[in-house]
């Protein structure tokens, strides 16, 4: 049988595809946290020393003090201990930094991963903080106020809020690698998300306990001294988390959208990162000298002695 012209010279022809070209995987990630030293590298190195004593130490402090004390594991101080394990994450950058120059090892972290970790998980947890103690003030009128301090629903809303941090942070960065053109868009945008909604829900929770803490004052006839403590400590430590921790976040996000603005040069972001790295050592002083609890086991632990 004989195959007509057309059928054999479309056989014979040689069949060719368009080739799309793929974009390059890229071997190193995208930085977003990264300082330039404008000091001398030996007293940057000073400075990450102490910084990383002071941090690690006191907040371990606080930490084996709630603990080891059956009676100091409260809803409230389970926070604590998730609040100062978040500070102390921002602390891998300068152990990181001593590790490699003392004993020459090279830790290779992903300080964009470490940093943002530990500023979403603290100030998430500080709104939870405040949440917490606006529920106990009413735990005996709210049929929901006891199952929401229990230790075993507490542990569940830290394990909630570290693993969404992590999860949606690892999106973020994964999100920046591959649209790194946007990722300035991208960057303020989850700054607002992360600074925006938990400074709503703690302004709002704060003038609820001042509200109710007035009104229980009118109906009983004086404050409520423990109430009114817990609040001032937790105010306090969040103004030094607004002063001393939040800075240099907003400024790495200024500096994406204006690259050339003048509060937020690579000097300005330096002093601003160290200033960010002594936040932790700043809330465990905090704590120690305005926590009631802690200064009971203190007057415990020297009445022993």
């Amino acid at each position: 049988m004989e195959i007509p012209n057309s059928l054999q010279n479309f056989h014979n022809r040689e069949m060719t595809f368009p080739v799309v070209a793929t974009r390059a995987t890229k071997k190193v990630p995208t930085k977003i946290n990264v300082i330039t030293l404008s000091i001398p590298l030996s007293d940057a190195r000073v400075i990450n020393l102490v910084l990383l004593t002071l941090g690690i130490s006191l907040n371990f402090l606080i930490i084996l003090a709630i603990v080891c004390k059956p009676s100091m594991r409260t809803s409230s101080n389970l926070y604590v201990v998730s609040l100062a394990c978040s500070n102390m994450v921002i602390l891998i950058e300068p152990l990181e930094e001593i590790l490699k120059w003392s004993i020459d090892v090279n830790m290779k972290l992903n300080m964009d991963y470490v940093c943002m970790i530990s500023f979403d998980v603290s100030i998430i947890t500080l709104s939870i903080l405040k949440l917490i103690l606006y529920i106990g003030i009413f735990r005996e009128q709210v049929s929901f106020g006891h199952e929401m301090l229990k230790k075993t629903t507490t542990l569940k809303g830290i394990l909630l809020t570290w693993s969404s941090c992590i999860i949606s942070i690892a999106i973020g960065l994964h999100i920046y690698d591959f649209f790194e053109g946007d990722m300035a868009d991208i960057y303020v945008w989850f700054t607002i998300m992360f600074i925006g909604m938990p400074m709503i829900t703690s302004i709002a929770t704060d003038a609820l306990i001042i509200y109710e803490l007035y009104i229980l004052k009118e109906i009983e006839g004086s404050w409520r001294m423990r109430e009114l403590k817990q609040f001032v400590l937790l105010v306090v430590i969040s103004i030094a988390f607004l002063t001393i921790r939040m800075p240099y976040r907003l400024a790495r996000a200024i500096s994406f959208l204006l690259p050339k603005a003048s509060c937020c040069t690579d000097d300005k972001r330096e002093r601003l990162y160290f200033m960010a790295k002594a936040y932790p050592t700043a809330f465990s002083l905090i704590y120690i000298v305005l926590s009631n609890d802690f200064h009971e086991i203190f007057q415990v632990r020297l009445w022993n002695i």
